[in-house]
């Protein structure tokens, strides 16, 4: 009795086992099956568009794990921002989050009306009459390694809302325009300029910070308002050049070169990247933020690289259940 009570009890755990491993694989069937009805939205850089030290001297330096398949560009080249337009276009992207910031040297917001990468990027979504899929776009506001002043903060939101934000192709959320900012902690209180531009915008905080009530640009984290997927994040290469270039000190060359190859197998397969959007999409956010396109310093990217081709492209496409109507952009 005791034995067939036992296997009786054996075959009851290996069928919930069993049930169990068949609904981990329909999560993953039904993610590519069903098409996600939010915003999809992706961070993207313009720090490229000045002389690369940030990135690509940084990436030969100490031995960076991947390498841009469109190589050493500059975000102010209306070709590379073509490629890269299509290439998101193939990725399921929605929406544009245009950090508009500058490394070298950093850049405050008065700048920003002579963002060049911004002028072509604002011509191109002008121009998607030819398009399946027509992108939107927001507006990051941060300032590298520090946080802007008010005055900046101020001087901005009023350039965008007289020269940027009407525009078909800027994003809407909740109704109005929507403007993310990046903050450095510990952020600074804007809540009372947040309130004086809330008639004109719908404000997002993001921070790097877990714990808050902001957006967060590690993921998975976040709520049925968004949610924040990324392939992999290893800030090696960032923490040496602020080391290098910002506090002026010497770096362990040697070490930093050996540390390439331990990204390149946390990320080999893309495993992270689609557990992520498998997370993201059991909670069905209103809008899902991949950070982001061409993080190169962080390893963030999804952009195409030498290394694994368009394999974080086709993730993202296949787990937002959109392979089939990106298909197009995969054709050469």
């Amino acid at each position: 009795m005791k034995t067939k009570t036992m296997l009786f009890l054996l075959a009851g755990l290996l069928g919930i086992q069993s049930a169990a491993a068949e609904e981990s694989g329909r999560d993953a069937v039904w993610a590519q099956q069903n098409r996600y009805q939010g915003a999809v939205a992706v961070w993207y850089g313009s720090h490229l568009e000045t002389t690369g030290i940030h990135d690509w001297d940084a990436i030969k330096k100490w031995n960076g794990p991947y390498h841009p398949l469109l190589g050493n560009y500059k975000t102010g080249n209306r070709k590379i921002l073509r490629q890269q337009l299509k290439w998101m276009r193939r990725a399921g992207i929605d929406v544009i989050f245009y950090d508009a910031v500058r490394v070298e040297p950093e850049q405050n917001l008065f700048a920003l009306p002579k963002q060049k990468t911004l002028r072509l990027l604002m011509d191109e979504l002008s121009h998607q009459e030819n398009e399946s899929r027509k992108l939107k776009l927001v507006v990051w506001l941060e300032r590298w390694n520090s946080n802007p002043s008010a005055d900046e903060y101020r001087f901005a939101l009023d350039y965008l809302r007289k020269n940027v934000v009407n525009h078909d192709f800027y994003f809407q959320f909740e109704g109005k325009p929507l403007v993310v900012r990046y903050f450095n902690a510990p952020a600074p209180n804007f809540s009372a300029i947040d309130q004086e531009y809330s008639e004109f915008f719908t404000l997002r905080r993001i921070t790097p910070e877990t714990g808050t009530k902001d957006w967060t640009y590690f993921g998975p984290l976040g709520g049925a308002e968004e949610m924040t997927v990324n392939p992999g994040a290893d800030g090696y290469l960032e923490d040496a050049f602020i080391t290098e270039h910002v506090k002026g000190k010497p770096v362990d060359n040697v070490t930093l070169r050996k540390h390439a190859p331990v990204v390149i197998q946390n990320r080999a397969d893309g495993k992270y990247f689609e557990d992520q959007l498998l997370k993201v999409r059991q909670v069905d956010p209103r809008l899902i933020f991949i950070s982001g396109w061409n993080d190169w310093a962080w390893c963030l990217q999804i952009e195409p690289a030498k290394e694994y081709e368009f394999k974080y492209l086709d993730i993202a496409a296949r787990f937002l259940g959109r392979e089939s109507e990106t298909s197009p952009y995969r054709k050469p």
